[in-house]
């Protein structure tokens, strides 16, 4: 008998104790109305029946004996009420409370009981008949009746046994199919837990394919740009390009069919980044100009301005969607528009939904090509895969993407009338809305500027970013209009300052149209010239060598990019007040980076690119080694480029140990993996390395992120005269330059030096809160805003320091939500004062006999002077928190007042933990540590 029969028998043989005790009462009653029989004997035989019952029931349990006797004493039941109500009128009715007792025992769900109920019933009818007739029936007793009876007694036995059988054969079923999907169950679950392994083996050997796969085609594509470089001839250049071009080709297969593995697989991860919109979606289309100009296709965008300025969210994933879809319009269209419409569906708290529209007007599709659009390896149809090519898994992998962000992606098309793909993507708004890049200075917007450029795109691009700093341009698609406009501008004595140009334009190409403007110029200075270029920069500049080309900057131009190009121009070369800024390279020159890999081709194509863009390079091969060199050469490392897949120590444990004496502001670490998760880029950035870049590296990536973290060497200044030297002006908002040099016991050289400083220490200082703020460093951003308040109202910057102090008081209260907006108040007036420091002229002339905020070492001891000097450069070559202490000793021993302590430049790069400047500093006024001044 199953488990489940069991348990019923359990619960009726509890139920039958309590039954019979119910009876005993109930005799008691009928004896007492009827009269019949004493109250007494009728309890008794009812205490009687129950005893028997109960006794048995907890000796035996279910057991086939317990049964049988409840059987007897269930039928001795209603026969008692039947002696009881002899002569009532309901004497008959109790002959249907034997039929209810014998329903009542299937519940054993026993044949054996049940026959034993029958047969009793049948016999005590018998007997009585013969004995006591009228016990039995009320009147006319006889044999016929009692066979009448037992008739019905028997039917009703054979359907209790027929529902019995029905019961428990459905019941052994159902245990039957229980046993069997436990059994199942727990095969499931193994074959789940092997799924499970054999899934993460899978993405192991993704990753680790990933690795293997894209290294040789990194070497391909790498040594193709290193001979496109060398002197070639048409023909070999042609055989190379094709070779690179294959080898892209090849690169993005790899990639389409890797991610889609992944993203089946599960191991599709979003990263969440704050990012700009707009500058994104211009970045897109600049990268796509070239084959939009060469198929002669307009691109037409239409933004939102309810879209907030700065967005969060997998930027990159969202990058690869709309790369994709661009490409499939521009790849299915031969001439009209593209239209990118961007629109705000819904937006709910900080959860904004962006609707991102892209028609075109190219082949368009029938609904039965639409229905299998996003299947993968699926295309429009065989006609469309021999003309166009592709894998077929681009929109496969877009679905995946958008629908893993909680959005969705829809196609509408008719043949020949184009296609529209839609996607929705719900996103993030960042509580801090701030500029998503710097503006340019206020000297820079004033400048005149010419932009040439044949590709329409391209121009209505750059235009809206300089839209965007509030610059108007002229712009010119072609050199001979170009000159027209110079030439007018000159009739009307307004010369350009900035001609930018781009080299291969149709007739005239940039070359040309700058010799003819030299020409047109004649005696007028030449504007400063800067030409941009979608080839091999190296390639141009080596073509342009000698032309009188200024400056290069790579194609697509971002705002970032140009910014950068702008900040190079020398104002004072056209007739600002500004001192000349840094030409040339796009890069720092001649400073020196690490570069970790244990591939040596990979290390061969890098060195070489880093030494194109002007670098000095070491190499590691691996981690352990990378280290000790790191360890040996201080602090000559302008940044590591590290791999994280090595022998004998990777990547992630040497930035680990690294991270333990040099921070990330003082060593950038820049991981380079061949790994497609973005779990890899998470554990890169955990670890402790600044960014990321994904193999095969691409040169002008490269480039462009050293660039955004190697430090500018100093610039070198013009030194004036020891007269000038220590001269402020009499005014210079937002500094209060009176109250500030009470402050300082009237050192203006001093007052001059910490003003400068300042300029230098708090130019990023908003965008570098925000970020501790964004990463949860909320106690570091404290120690920042603290440092602030003291520096800004040494110097009289009363605004600034109001304003450090509210976002000081907020952090320390454990209200960091409420520091945004102060930063957003902030940032405007840190920038003025910034700006404002920017204007005087560093030098290190000191007016004569005046020390720039320190004692003359003559009246200091020189034997404690020697000592706190000795501990503070251990300190600093240890790089240890407590050489801030070893400062403040130091301070103290030259009786420095709480301002000049505050501003002081050693003060403010120990706060950075800045070692590598704080012991330059030492080094410089005290070179033999007794002699000279702490400036």
């Amino acid at each position: 008998m199953s488990d489940e029969l069991n348990h019923l028998r359990l619960r009726f043989g509890h139920l039958l104790v309590l039954f019979f005790w119910l009876h005993v009462p109930l005799l008691g009653s009928i004896a007492f109305s009827r009269g019949t029989m004493s109250v007494s004997t009728a309890v008794l035989i009812g205490a009687a029946v129950a005893t028997i019952y109960q006794l048995t029931w907890y000796r035996h349990g279910t057991a086939p004996v317990t049964r049988y006797v409840s059987a007897v004493l269930l039928v001795a039941q209603p026969s008692l009420l039947l002696a009881l109500l002899q002569g009532h009128e309901w004497q008959m009715d109790m002959h249907m409370y034997f039929f209810t007792m014998l329903a009542l025992v299937i519940a054993w769900f026993d044949r054996t009981t049940l026959l034993i109920a029958a047969a009793v019933t049948a016999l005590h009818h018998l007997v009585l008949l013969y004995f006591l007739p009228l016990a039995v029936f009320s009147n006319d007793g006889n044999l016929a009746r009692v066979l009448l009876h037992a008739v019905f007694v028997i039917f009703q036995m054979m359907v209790l046994i027929w529902v019995r059988d029905k019961v428990v054969g459905s019941v052994n079923r159902i245990e039957r199919m229980g046993t069997e999907l436990v059994a199942k169950g727990e095969i499931l679950k193994q074959r789940t837990h092997e799924a499970e392994q054999a899934s993460r083996a899978k993405g192991m050997f993704l990753a680790t394919m990933s690795h293997e796969i894209r290294t040789p085609i990194n070497a391909i594509i790498g040594f193709c740009h290193l001979i496109q470089r060398s002197t070639l001839d048409s023909r070999q250049r042609d055989q190379i390009t094709k070779i690179k071009s294959a080898g892209v080709t090849l690169l993005r297969l790899v990639n389409d069919i890797l991610d889609l593995s992944k993203n089946e697989a599960g191991h599709l991860t979003l990263d969440e980044v704050v990012f700009d919109p707009r500058a994104g979606l211009s970045h897109l289309v600049q990268m796509l100009s070239e084959p939009l100009h060469k198929k002669n296709l307009r691109i037409e965008m239409h933004l939102d301005p309810q879209i907030p300025a700065l967005l969060a969210g997998d930027a990159t994933r969202l990058n690869q969607v709309l790369t994709n879809l661009l490409g499939n319009a521009i790849k299915f269209t031969d001439n009209g528009t593209i239209t990118i419409v961007a629109r705000v569906v819904k937006r709910s708290g900080d959860m904004i939904e962006i609707e991102t529209a892209i028609s075109d007007n190219g082949i368009g599709m029938t609904a039965e090509q639409l229905s299998r659009m996003f299947t993968p390896f699926m295309q429009a149809d065989s006609s469309t895969t021999r003309r166009f090519g592709g894998t077929g898994l681009g929109l496969a992998i877009c679905r995946q993407i958008v629908e893993q962000m909680n959005g969705w992606i829809r196609a509408e098309s008719e043949p020949g009338q184009g296609s529209t793909f839609t996607i929705m993507t719900p996103l993030r708004v960042p509580e801090y809305q701030t500029r998503s890049s710097a503006m340019p200075s206020d000297e820079v917007r004033q400048l005149r500027i010419l932009l040439v450029d044949d590709n329409p795109i391209v121009l209505r691009i750059m235009q809206e970013i300089f839209a965007q700093w509030d610059m108007a341009i002229d712009t010119a698609d072609s050199g001979n209009l170009a000159l027209t406009l110079a030439r007018r501008a000159l009739q009307t004595n307004r010369p350009y300052d900035l001609v930018i140009l781009d080299w291969k334009m149709p007739g005239m190409d940039g070359v040309e149209t700058l010799h003819a403007l030299r020409d047109a110029f004649g005696t007028v200075p030449v504007p400063f010239t800067m030409m941009m270029t979608s080839y091999n920069i190296e390639e141009v500049r080596q073509d342009a060598a000698g032309k009188g080309i200024d400056l290069f900057i790579s194609k697509p131009v971002s705002a970032e990019s140009l910014l950068d190009a702008l900040n190079q121009v020398p104002l004072a070369r056209i007739g600002t007040t500004h001192a000349a800024l840094r030409q040339g390279a796009s890069l720092p020159q001649g400073l020196r980076v690490l570069l970790v890999d244990d591939n040596e081709i990979n290390r061969e194509i890098a060195t070489e690119i880093l030494i194109d863009a002007g670098l000095a390079v070491d190499c590691a091969a691996n981690g352990a080694i990378a280290c000790r060199m790191i360890d040996d050469a201080a602090a000559d490392y302008a940044a590591v480029l590290m791999d994280v897949q090595m022998p004998e120590m990777d990547g992630i444990t040497a930035t680990r140990r690294i991270r333990e004496t040099w921070p990330s502001e003082r060593l950038p670490i820049i991981a380079m993996t061949a790994h497609a998760f973005a779990e890899e880029r998470r554990n890169c950035l955990d670890a402790g390395m600044n960014d990321h870049l994904a193999k095969p590296v691409d040169p002008a990536h490269l480039i462009a992120t050293l660039k955004r973290w190697l430090r500018m060497p100093p610039v070198a200044q013009p030194v004036p005269n020891a007269a000038e030297a220590g001269i402020l002006p009499p005014a210079l908002p937002p500094f209060d330059i009176p109250a500030a040099l009470r402050r300082v016991n009237g050192k203006e050289a001093l007052l001059r030096r910490l003003i400068l400083s300042f300029s230098e220490s708090y130019a990023g200082f908003c965008k570098d809160l925000a970020g501790m703020l964004w990463n949860g460093r909320a106690e570091e951003a404290h120690r920042l805003a603290h440092t602030l308040r003291g520096v800004a109202a040494s110097l009289e910057l009363a605004q600034v320091a109001a304003l450090a102090g509210q976002i000081e008081r907020v952090l320390s209260e454990g209200k960091a939500q409420e520091a945004p907006p102060l930063l957003a108040e902030l940032e405007p007036l840190l920038d003025h004062a910034v700006a404002a420091a920017g204007r005087l002229q560093l030098t290190d002339a000191v007016p004569a006999g005046e020390s720039p905020g320190l004692i003359p070492v003559s009246r200091v001891d020189p034997v404690h002077l020697a000592q706190a000097l000795a501990t503070i450069r251990g300190q600093i070559g240890r790089r240890s928190l407590s050489a801030r202490q070893g400062f403040a000793r130091l301070a103290d021993l030259l009786q420095l007042d709480d301002a000049a302590r505050l501003a002081h430049p050693l003060h403010l790069a120990l706060q950075r933990l800045d070692y590598a400047t704080a012991s330059a500093l030492i080094d410089r006024d005290y070179p033999n540590s007794t002699e000279g001044a702490l400036a």
